[in-house]
Parts: C-alpha cells; structure tokens; sequence
C-alpha cells in the first residue's frame, strides 16, 4: 500500500476511536434542560428521550426556571409505526412515568425527593445539583427523628444495612453514592427543636406558595374565573393544570399528615380551604366531561356546604366561579326535571318517539347516565330487543 494510504487509514482509525471516545464521554453527561408541557417552567432531564414531556406544580423563578417546592411528573410520548413502513407515527397521547417531590433550585432537585413511579411504588433519595447521589429507598421518608433513631440502633447492633431498593431509573446515583442522612446532623443533637422549628416553617412556606402557584394556573385556565351561564361554557381543566391541582392536593395530604390537622388548619387554613376548593373545581370538570352533571353538582355542592363563604379577597373570584356553576347546575336540572316528566307521561300512554324525543332533550340540557339509560330502554322496546 502506498505510503499516503497509509497514513490516510491510520488517521481513518483515529478519528474513529476520537468519535467513540467523545460519544462515550457525552453519554456520561447527557443531561439537558426542558421546557414543560405547557411552557411556563424550565426543569433539567438527565436522559432525554424523544417524546419526553412534563408537568411542573411548583413556581419558577426570574429566568423560568422551576423552583422551590413541588411535583415534577414525567410522560412518555406513545408512538406508533405507520402501517407497512418504519415511519413513526406522530404521538397519540402520553403515559405518566414517575413523579418526583421535592425542592427545586433553578430547575434541579436538591436535597430530598421522594418519587412514585408508574407502580404507585415510593422511593425516597438524596439529589445534588440535580443528580441523585444516594441510593433509592423504598418507602416513604421517616421523620428526622426517626431516621436519627434507627442510625443510633444500626450503630450499636452493627447490623448489616439492607441492601437499597432498584429505585426508578430516570435519576441515577452519582460515582460516590453516600447514605441519606441528614445534611445538619451535628445541629439536629445539639438543638432538635430548632431544627424541628425550622422544617416546620418551612414546610408552611411551600404550600402556601405552591397553592397560590396553582391557583393563578387555575385562574388563567378559566379566564380569571369568569363566571359560567352556559353548559357549553364550562371547560374542563387542561391536562397540565388539572396534574397540578392533584399534585397539590397530595401536598396537602402531606402537609396535614406530617404536621397534624390542627395544626394545618390553624397555620394555613386559608391555603387549606382554597385547595379543597380547587379540588372541586377540577373533579366537577371531569364528571361534566364524563357527561354526569349530576355528580359534577354534588362535588360543587359538597364543598359549598361547608365553605359557603370565601374568607380572603383572594379566594372570592374562585368562590365566585364555583357559585355560578351550582346555580347554573341547578337551573339546567330543573329545565332537564321538566322534560323527562313529558317524556314519562307520552311513554305511558306508548307514544315512545315522543318520549325518546323528550329523554333526549333533557340528556342534552342536563347529561347524566339515568337519562342516558332511559333513552336505550325505550330504544330497546322500540326495536322489540
């Protein structure tokens, strides 16, 4: 071989190993920043993948990026092949793949997250800068005091520790995985009650800003909770927005659990308040999208009844909303009432069309399966089925 092919092919084999070598480093990195589903908050992904969306609960920051407390939810474009090529569809909807809680800096996790994966199994960890750098733990974070107890216990047993639980896999453990513990160990011996004085603020401070982060999603869904006169009028949230609503509404599970109902109330009882409010709002939507308008008014009725009145001026444009829809319910019911007893007395004197008719116009005024079963029965009867 000549001389300059020779050198032409070792600089071939080179560039070859160079490419490998770069492509290899690069996967050791991969990670890029995201804007979520619907556009408002910057989060980090440490693997992205095509089709690869999510939803952020939590506020953001100045520059967008996602911040302080919240749920990060991912999904999983579905897509699918074009019948007869390798073409790939484009995507027909998204699976939830994991949810991830915890505090966010400038769009990464740091600190404690606790995850539930599509399983509905808990793992809880340690995250760095936006990299998990302590094993998964299966289960549900203990209180601090807990944890320091069962270090005290597994120190004088020498017992083995367990081995840690798989944990999902969108998060991996950096190169020097270090146990979770708690970050101000030395303060928490000296001074416990400081420390549980502090967590407690806290905690207070971020639900209170992530349910007004939420409400103002909720008020831009609903055209600042402009008032509803018409079935029609009456959206269902947006997929993002009804995930935050949830994600807030387990916050507050939370919240009440780790700080006692009491408590929760008397700290926070206007936040309180107002994601039970917004909790309606969203399961009312959802039973009117499932055409059972009767469900949807005894969601809104429920909370009513107890909350009849918004305490804070910030809650009365909610408060609001939520009245001009049970009255708007309740005026519908009544027009619906109206034609199915028309409709009730033509089928008993065997005018079905009628009746159908009649059944028809009330399902359309006021949807609910009991008018909707009405109307296949004397479908049926009128066929001889």
């Amino acid at each position: 071989m000549p001389e300059g092919g020779r050198k032409q092919g070792v600089i071939r084999r080179c560039l070859l190993v160079l490419g490998a070598a770069l492509l290899f480093a690069n996967g050791a990195n991969c990670g890029a920043y995201q804007r979520t589903k619907d556009g408002r908050a910057v989060v980090w992904n440490n693997f992205p993948r095509r089709g690869d969306s999510a939803v952020w609960s939590g506020s953001r920051d100045s520059n967008g990026y996602a911040t302080g407390y919240g749920t990060l939810t991912w999904y999983k474009g579905e897509r699918t092949i074009v019948t007869g090529s390798n073409i790939p569809a484009p995507s027909k909807g998204s699976a939830a793949l994991d949810r991830y809680t915890g505090r966010m800096v400038r769009g990464k996790f740091q600190g404690l997250v606790v995850n539930v994966d599509a399983n509905g199994r808990t793992f809880h960890g340690t995250f760095v800068n936006g990299t998990k750098s302590s094993d998964w733990i299966g289960g549900s974070p203990p209180p601090d005091s807990q944890q320091s107890n069962q270090r005290v216990t597994k120190t004088a047993s020498s017992a083995e520790p367990a081995p840690p639980a798989a944990g999902p896999p969108r998060f991996v453990a950096s190169s020097s995985p270090h146990p979770l513990v708690s970050p101000t160990p030395s303060v928490l011996s000296s001074n416990p009650e400081a420390v549980e004085t502090a967590v407690k603020s806290r905690m207070i401070s971020d639900f209170k800003g992530q349910t007004q982060s939420v409400l103002s999603r909720v008020s831009d869904a609903t055209q600042n909770f402009r008032e509803v006169d018409r079935l029609d009028s009456m959206q269902q949230l947006p997929p993002p927005v009804s995930e935050s609503v949830n994600s807030l509404v387990d916050r507050a599970r939370d919240f009440r659990a780790r700080l006692g109902y009491e408590t929760a109330l008397s700290e926070c009882k206007t936040e309180t308040e107002t994601v039970d409010a917004l909790s309606a709002l969203d399961q009312s939507g959802r039973s009117l999208a499932g055409n059972d308008a009767i469900e949807a008014n005894s969601k809104l009725n429920d909370f009513l009844k107890n909350n009849p009145e918004a305490e804070t001026q910030t809650q009365k444009p909610l408060w609001r909303y939520l009245t001009s829809m049970r009255q708007l319910f309740g005026r519908l019911e009544k027009e619906a009432e109206a034609h199915s007893q028309r409709a009730a007395a033509f089928a008993a004197v065997g005018k079905t069309g009628d009746a159908i008719r009649e059944y028809q116009e009330a399902y359309r005024t006021f949807p609910n399966p009991a008018t909707a079963e009405k109307i296949r029965e004397l479908q049926r009867n009128s066929l001889g089925l």
